[in-house]
């Protein structure tokens, strides 16, 4: 099989370059890695922020940890499922609508397993907007599944963006 290679170049530098006949792992393979990547800081920002909401530094610190967690895990399988959905000729629209409705369906998914006990000791703290958010199963599901959303959203547009190559490219 021989390798066809394209490739845009600005001056004398190599700015993209893809084989046709691996595009697609190497497409995925990419768009995992970049994926789990960008999924680990959306996820440290919005877990820190989500932990902030306890007013304590083991509360933040705790939401920052499984930020990362939770982002490089979703972020992972985001990438793959972007990869696969847009390809090269998706752009962000495809990507961001891949990433928000496959992030929804993971936050339900980890609302879904998050314990009682844990979910129960937020509201120890007496905290008005934990106590909201986490006083049933509901809101709990409700709540990750809106954070991963946006994460999702987030590492759909950036995996997809950097995936899409214009067709005027493809013809030359």
């Amino acid at each position: 099989m021989a390798k066809k290679t394209l490739t845009t170049s600005k001056g004398n530098s190599r700015t993209w370059q893809q084989t046709s006949t691996d595009n697609r792992v190497d497409l995925t393979r990419q768009s995992a890695l970049y994926g789990g990547i960008l999924g680990e800081i959306v996820g440290a920002v919005l877990g820190t922020a989500t932990g902030a909401l306890t007013k304590s530094l083991t509360g933040t610190l705790m939401g920052f940890t499984a930020g990362i967690m939770l982002g490089a895990l979703a972020g992972l399988l985001i990438g793959v499922i972007v990869s696969q959905t847009a390809g090269t000729r998706g752009g962000a629209s495809i990507g961001a609508y891949t990433g928000m409705g496959s992030g929804a369906i993971l936050g339900i998914a980890t609302g879904l397993i998050i314990p009682d006990s844990l979910r129960l000791s937020a509201n120890t703290l007496q905290t008005p907007v934990l106590n909201a958010l986490i006083s049933s199963r509901f809101e709990t599901v409700v709540l990750f599944s809106f954070l991963i959303c946006i994460l999702g959203m987030t590492v759909g547009v950036w995996v997809s963006g950097k995936n899409f190559i214009p067709e005027r490219i493809l013809r030359s």
